[in-house]
């Protein structure tokens, strides 16, 4: 279990701290959506924390095609991939979880993807290798569970082109701010009616196992330099 990586808006209007924690056994992967400006990399750098702190022995590989300061802290560190790099970050993290489907790879701990703007990796590609990609990511999503294998995306807008079929197999969707209405058809179709437009810098939408909604607030970080220090630890192991 990793505890407390949200909080319920409907309560903290009422003056209480209920927080919601993940269960990676339950929904084993994630996509947070948003646009600049929500939260989704205050949220994702907490949640990637989460991991590395009440999942001891959890290795996180980090694929950041953006490129930009927000992950900066990593560099130098194994199972850290930077823009270009993403394509071999991608290809290790498919080779350990085909190490774990073909016995080589016997450990159960937790491994887990983040990639950082899938979409606009997949838009840097060209067709042939696109379509390779998508089915990497496609075979993580939908057979990975059965070997403790996790994936992460964020990106400012969920688009089903980027994913195929295995977009259903996202079982926690996260969206932050105003998303688009190409992301609530994707993410929230049969909840569109229920997500009000007013949602602020870090408030938005969880949707568990396309089954249940619920109004969100990310907790504050207060001490982003121990956080920092803290998925360093989750990716160097």
């Amino acid at each position: 279990m990793v505890n407390k990586i949200l909080l319920r808006h409907d309560y903290l209007k009422l003056g209480i701290s209920q927080y919601i924690d993940w269960l990676p056994e339950k929904a084993p992967h994630i996509i947070v959506c948003g646009a600049t400006g929500s939260g989704k990399t205050y949220f994702t750098k907490l949640l990637l924390g989460k991991i590395a702190l009440f999942e001891s022995t959890a290795q996180i590989y980090i694929c950041d095609f953006k490129g930009d300061r927000d992950f900066e802290f990593l560099n130098g560190c194994n199972h850290f991939y930077r823009f270009i790099k993403c394509q071999d970050g991608l290809q290790d993290f498919y080779n350990r979880f085909q190490q774990r489907q073909n016995g080589e790879d016997k450990s159960q701990n937790m491994i887990v993807l983040f990639f950082d703007e899938w979409a606009a990796y997949c838009n840097s590609l060209d067709k042939k290798v696109i379509e390779i990609e998508k089915q990497k990511l496609s075979n993580l999503l939908m057979l990975g569970r059965s070997f403790k294998v996790h994936i992460i995306i964020a990106q400012q807008r969920a688009d089903a082109q980027y994913f195929g079929t295995a977009r259903d197999n996202f079982s926690l969707s996260i969206g932050l701010g105003n998303l688009s209405e190409e992301s609530k058809n994707m993410l929230f179709h049969e909840f569109k009616n229920q997500m009000n437009p007013d949602r602020t810098q870090g408030t938005g939408y969880m949707l568990t196992n396309g089954a249940e909604i619920t109004s969100v607030v990310v907790p504050a970080i207060t001490d982003m330099n121990k956080l920092h220090h803290v998925i360093k630890q989750g990716i160097e192991r």
